[in-house]
């Protein structure tokens, strides 16, 4: 009995220890009570995935999800801290079970009120286009020692490439068009160039350290100013003075001898409204390809001035001056690859390049890219009144440098094609000896009997002419270019605003060539100046004109408008612009100033104007539906006004660029995951090209515009992001095009005698444009497996990449409907691994990245299509349409690599 009293006491003790512990547990789980809000950027109003919450008395921390929501449980108070790359950081007090609803956080380039043109920002779920945004932690996590356009490659209908694989020598294309109708544009400012519509990256060598993000606008996109992109606009938004003191500091060491430092500071905001940021960087390696070297710098500083709550002035100025060599040109499949139907054929591996070799023991190319472009802008807010704000910004930019290449020729063979050694690489030091009268029996004759070393200034030495004796020449690219933006925004209503400005341009483009190197020779002797008629110039001398001299005169001004109305589940967005392009050349070499005015050619004027509108319907705060259209013409491109390089020739048939836009897409956006589908259909009309054929009547080949010509691209787009599991993030892309020609053409070309002298005929119907991969994906994941360690996947997928074959080469009936070469698919894997921590109170971060990490071999391009030939045993197929051994092509880059560290100090 008393045993059995016992054992009820135990257990009525247990019990009540239990329900004790119950209440506790409760009462702690009751006193956790969830802090919920939602994270979006203060400019676009996008969600932002992935942004630390960090609850900072408790030590306990989350990451926002796909639709920018967090929660985090919470007893009593605690201050909570929002950090991400890019952005300011935030903080705030909370309190168990607060709901804090929509957090804005400001982008670092904000804060100053930066200058960007706000009509060139696309806003989440409100502005019709299809946009995709890589923000400054990306772009941290994924650089590695890739080139800035290949950060891009992830977005949908974009194709990239290192073409020739020097340093800064990668292209993008946009739905099949090249960059050159791809409008690029730095903080709202456009960079094209103004003449071909280029841009040369290895300008921009430090836009991956200064941006803060970068939006892809495919299509007609948000830019308001009186651009006229086909593609659409890539808008590169860069760091600006920011509030926060501190700075950062970086090294970087990857393959082939890569090496790149970096440091940057900010003053922070002084009472006075003064801020201050500075950062520069120095890159050098011995570059992927064989004989591309490579030194660049960048620097970036900008000074703001926040008058009052008002006025803000702020002064940006930045620049990468660089050299690089580079593979000049694409080299025949079976030089990289071998050929199987000739064993005489040396097989040289990707990384082959016939554009340089060793002399006086030091790496030397025919081809090596100088330049500097600096530009400089100066931006002004003005906060008028509630309703009411204008903006300003005056940039300049004076470009200097060009490229290199051989001029002459040595007993006929140019530079490229005379005998190399057994590595396949130029024999420069030969070549200085053939120029100086020494024998080099494989060149040829000897140097000695050529006459222009028996009179003149320079007799008894050797001179260099444009058909005798090789040396290096500079074709000179600069230009002089002055621009302005302004800006002014009115709320007419709390539901309409009206947006309106203007956009100024004036430039002027530097074109001629100069002495670079002259082998040993003691001067080249020029004779097509004929204002300088047969002219020795000294082959020290590196600013006297050889060959040819003129310039490029464009000016460009336009004015823009813009309606938006957004109520409730509805946004509508109408926009258009018109602007008049004037051209006139220049020449300093074909005409005599004295008795001839041609040497100042006619101005050439040409309109354009862009009309676009759409609307985007928010059904509900997860689904959207948006669907846009427009219809632009623009002017032609300056090369097509002077088709033959002189001042006479005005290009025929020459008309306005037409092209047809429309889009429509679809959004859903939920805490696990984020969605956008978009399908388009763009059609360019009357697109401006030039071909070459001759004058039965001279012999002289005449090159003139062939108009008519009707492209089609057309293509689904797909684009997913996730984050339905902490500390993993997941991203897809897919998109699928048929880009193709309409239609036949047929042309008749006139000579400047304005005479009809032929008739041509291009077979291009059906035809599949060339030159960027119609179908890409890449699926990319993201995991925190221990705190603070981070690794990263990714798998990039490209398919239907046909040959870049030109129309004007489709002359021939008996080819209509062939498709150019099919180049073979191929896909990519990258990897990346991190570890960032935390030392009194600055952040570390150690970094390593693999690219192409299965060393998989593909051919990125072709430049051409040469079909198979049959009649030569040595040729072979090498893919679909029967194209051959000939084919030009740039082989992708193998497996390369990067580790390196970043410091963050306050």
């Amino acid at each position: 009995m008393r045993l059995e009293i016992i054992s009820n006491i135990m257990l009525i003790k247990k019990s009540l220890l239990f329900i004790i512990c119950c209440i506790s547990f409760c009462q702690i789980t009751m006193a956790q009570s969830p802090v919920t809000g939602k994270v979006v950027d203060a400019v676009t109003k996008e969600s932002l995935v992935g942004i630390s919450i960090t609850l900072i008395n408790a030590n306990k921390g989350t990451v926002t999800a796909t639709d920018g929501s967090f929660t985090i449980r919470l007893s009593g108070k605690d201050e909570l801290e929002i950090t991400s790359v890019g952005y300011l950081t935030k903080k705030m007090e909370v309190t168990s079970g607060q709901h804090i609803g929509e957090i804005l956080l400001q982008p670092s380039t904000s804060n100053m009120k930066e200058i960007i043109v706000s009509s060139n920002i696309s806003i989440d779920r409100k502005t019709p286009y299809a946009v995709s945004t890589l923000r400054a932690a990306a772009i941290e996590e994924r650089i590695s020692n890739k080139e800035f356009p290949e950060l891009l490659k992830t977005t949908p209908s974009t194709y990239v490439t290192k073409a020739g694989g020097g340093f800064g020598d990668s292209r993008i294309s946009v739905r099949g068009f090249s960059q050159n109708n791809t409008a690029v544009m730095i903080n709202g400012v456009p960079v094209n160039d103004m003449e071909n519509g280029a841009v040369f990256w290895s300008n921009w060598a430090g836009l991956s350290d200064i941006a803060s993000n970068i939006q892809v606008q495919r299509g007609l996109g948000a830019s308001k100013l009186s651009i006229a992109a086909v593609g659409g606009n890539i808008n590169i938004v860069t760091k600006a003075t920011e509030i926060q003191k501190g700075g950062q500091a970086s090294v970087t060491y990857g393959n082939d001898g890569y090496v790149k430092t970096t440091l940057g500071y900010n003053t922070g905001k002084s009472k006075k409204g003064l801020a201050l940021s500075l950062l520069a960087s120095q890159t050098h390696g011995n570059g992927y390809v064989d004989g591309t070297k490579f030194q660049g710098w960048n620097y970036f500083a900008t000074l703001g001035w926040e008058i009052n709550n008002k006025h803000t002035f702020t002064i940006t100025a930045t620049g990468a001056p660089q050299w690089h060599h580079q593979r000049s040109a694409a080299i025949a499949y079976q030089t990289f690859f071998g050929n199987p139907n000739d064993p005489t054929v040396i097989k040289r591996g990707i990384k082959y390049n016939d554009s340089w070799g060793n002399y006086h023991n030091e790496e030397f190319s025919w081809s090596k890219n100088f330049y500097h472009k600096p530009v400089a802008n100066l931006n002004y807010y003005w906060d008028v009144n509630s309703k009411t704000k204008f903006s300003a910004v005056i940039y300049a930019s004076l470009g200097r440098g060009g490229g290199t290449g051989p001029i002459g020729s040595i007993n006929g063979k140019s530079g490229f094609s005379l005998p190399k050694n057994a590595q396949g690489t130029i024999r420069f030091d030969d070549i200085e000896k053939w120029n100086t009268g020494v024998a080099v029996p494989e060149f040829g004759s000897n140097y000695l009997n050529n006459p222009w070393t028996m009179d003149g200034p320079y007799k008894g030495q050797y001179i260099a002419t444009n058909s005798t004796g090789l040396i290096r020449r500079a074709s000179i690219n600069s230009h002089n270019w002055f621009g302005a933006i302004f800006n002014i925004t009115h709320d007419l209503s709390s539901t309409i605003t009206l947006n309106g400005g203007l956009d100024l341009r004036k430039y002027k483009g530097l074109h001629y060539r100069r002495i670079e190197d002259g082998l040993g020779t003691a001067a080249y002797y020029e004779t097509k100046d004929l204002n300088n008629p047969g002219e020795y110039v000294s082959t020290d001398d590196n600013t006297t004109a050889i060959d040819y001299h003129n310039d490029g005169l464009v000016r460009q001004s336009g004015g823009y408008f813009s309606a938006e109305y957004d109520k409730n589940k509805l946004s509508v967005f109408v926009a258009g612009s018109l602007s008049n392009t004037n051209y006139q050349r220049i020449d300093y070499f074909l005409y005599d100033f004295k008795t001839d005015s041609r040497w100042q050619s006619a101005k050439r004027n040409f309109r354009g104007f862009v009309a676009k509108g759409g609307f985007n319907y928010r059904i509900t705060e997860k689904h959207n539906v948006f669907v846009n259209a427009g219809y632009f013409e623009k002017a032609p491109l300056f090369n097509a006004v002077w088709p033959n390089n002189n001042n006479t020739d005005f290009g025929r048939n020459l008309t306005a660029e037409k092209i047809l836009s429309t889009e429509m897409g679809y959004g859903f956006r939920s805490k696990a995951i984020s969605i956008n589908i978009n399908a388009y259909s763009t059609q360019w009309k009357d697109k401006n090209i030039i071909r070459s054929f001759p004058d039965p009547a001279t012999g002289l080949t005449f090159r003139a515009n062939i108009a008519g010509l009707i492209a089609l691209h057309q293509g689904i787009e797909f684009e997913a992001t996730s984050r339905a599991i902490d500390k993993l993030d997941l991203q897809a892309m897919f998109s699928v095009g048929n880009w193709r020609y309409k239609n036949d053409v047929t042309t008749d070309i006139y000579n400047d005698a304005n005479e009809k002298i032929g008739t041509v005929n291009l077979y291009t119907a059906g035809l599949k444009v060339g030159d960027a991969a119609q179908t890409t994906a890449n699926f990319s994941a993201g995991y925190e497996f221990l705190k603070g360690f981070r690794i990263r996947g990714s798998y990039y997928y490209a398919d239907n990449l046909f040959a870049n074959f030109t129309p004007e080469t489709r002359t021939n009936i008996a080819n209509a409907g062939l498709q150019s070469w099919k180049l073979p698919a191929y896909g990519l894997m990258d990897g990346m691994l991190s570890y960032s921590f935390k030392l009194d109170g600055q952040r570390i971060t150690f970094r390593g990245n693999v690219d192409n990490v299965f060393d998989k071999r593909y051919i990125a391009e072709s430049t051409d299509d040469i079909k198979y030939n049959s009649a030569d045993p040595t040729d072979f197929v090498i893919g679909d349409n029967g194209s051959g051994k000939r084919n030009r092509v740039n082989p992708g880059f193998g497996r390369t690599w990067t580790v390196g560290v970043r410091v963050n100090f306050k």
